[in-house]
């Protein structure tokens, strides 16, 4: 148990930054984000310490991370896309973007650019929001998203290929004034 409890203390502290990330932007709710994530490492500790085995501990922290979201979803069921824009609107949203410490216009550029796509991605279906976060603002690959996801790595390439499909079409939209 001691090895694994090294591994599991690095673990927390490489990953536990990303995973709040990475649910504060499935969820609304930044303090419940918080809580699902620390809530993701005691059941992953759990699940060990009843002899369970992990081989990767990433893929398996946000596989649980992931279904600890999909029960928030089914309690709430009810998350409005106007409030989601809301959060966007008050800067929720742009706190969660890494901190840029440039000062160009270039870079401003790119962050009303990714304020923009992160608009977007709300947008897009439940299946295709989750692989583009977990691929583009996390930055697993496909193979390590099909194990979170429960699918092969070609399906999660096919569905990140179509979320950013949709995604342009999406931009395309709004820079030509139609969304």
């Amino acid at each position: 148990m001691g090895e694994f409890e090294q591994q599991f203390k690095d673990a927390f502290e490489r990953y536990s930054d990303e995973l709040f990330r990475h649910c504060s932007m499935r969820l609304s709710d930044r303090e419940r984000a918080l809580e699902l994530t620390q809530d993701a490492f005691m059941r992953t500790w759990d699940y060990v310490r009843k002899g369970g085995e992990v081989r990767d501990l990433r893929p398996f922290l946000y596989q649980t991370l992931r279904n600890l979201i999909i029960d928030e979803y089914r309690k709430a069921k009810t998350h409005s896309l106007d409030s989601m824009l809301e959060n966007a609107e008050s800067g929720q949203m742009e706190a969660m973007l890494p901190l840029d410490d440039t000062n160009t216009v270039e870079a401003a550029m790119e962050r009303l650019d990714a304020k923009e796509a992160l608009k977007r991605v709300e947008e897009l279906p439940e299946v295709y929001r989750e692989v583009i976060l977990l691929r583009y603002v996390e930055g697993l690959s496909p193979k390590e998203i099909g194990v979170i996801v429960d699918e092969s790595e070609n399906v999660v390439s096919v569905r990140i290929h179509r979320a950013l499909k949709k995604m342009r079409e999406l931009l395309e939209a709004t820079e030509t004034g139609m969304a």
